[in-house]
């Protein structure tokens, strides 16, 4: 399937998924809706960092949802795995993609976050899922206001695995507008140990498209 039918789905589907309640829901103010119009936040640039082994140039797709909701990432490619069968794989993958964006008198911060992947680990195995982002000024100094998301899963375990995540608003509501003009970092990784040379576990995109996904669900304000 082409990254940009991939990438829409993602967003359709993650968009069913978080339509339904929580078990404990939050109030959420109703300033927190308020958001660019449709086109005002555009996305002009995407830099992958070649250090990663997790991505290459042309195996990332970024995104604004068409109500800039969220910001949607797809990998291709994104995949980790230890022991017999899986020596070509490495025991870590990691992303970094640097995002620079337009979106005139918005800035945003990140709300909640979700991701999806496809997980197989044995007993004795176990995957430790990280995604990590901050803003990077003009002169390429990080920004006030970071997040992240850690997840730890230990075998036996075969499924594809959502993480969800809430309340991530990495920075004060009065110094958001500071990131007008700022690139967003956003970096993943997946890292796999073993008890025993013999026990098998893979990382890799979920099964219905083999492609790694994130979506970060973004609270915006007027500046």
């Amino acid at each position: 399937m082409p990254p940009f039918f991939s990438l829409l789905l993602f967003v359709l589907c993650a968009g069913i998924a978080t339509a339904i309640p929580a078990a404990n829901p939050v109030a959420v103010p109703a300033a927190s809706a308020t958001r660019p119009p449709t086109g005002a936040a555009t996305i002009s640039k995407v830099a992958v960092d070649t250090e990663g082994s997790g991505c290459r140039s042309g195996t990332v797709a970024v995104a604004f949802a068409p109500d800039n909701s969220a910001l949607t990432l797809i990998l291709d490619g994104f995949h980790a795995g230890i022991g017999p069968g899986y020596e070509d794989f490495g025991t870590r993958a990691f992303c970094r993609v640097n995002v620079t964006m337009s979106s005139p008198g918005w800035a945003f911060d990140v709300q909640s976050v979700d991701f999806r992947s496809y997980v197989n680990i044995q007993k004795g195995v176990e995957v430790s899922l990280v995604s990590r982002w901050k803003w990077i000024d003009t002169k390429g100094v990080d920004m006030k206001g970071k997040g992240n998301v850690k997840k730890v899963l230990t075998g036996p375990f075969e499924d594809d695995y959502l993480l969800h995540k809430d309340d991530e608003l990495s920075d004060s509501e009065q110094s958001v507008c500071s990131k007008v003009s700022a690139m967003f970092q956003l970096s993943l990784s997946a890292t796999l140990s073993a008890t025993s040379p013999t026990v098998t576990g893979k990382v890799d995109g979920d099964s219905a498209d083999a492609r790694f996904g994130e979506i970060l669900n973004l609270s915006w304000r007027r500046c």
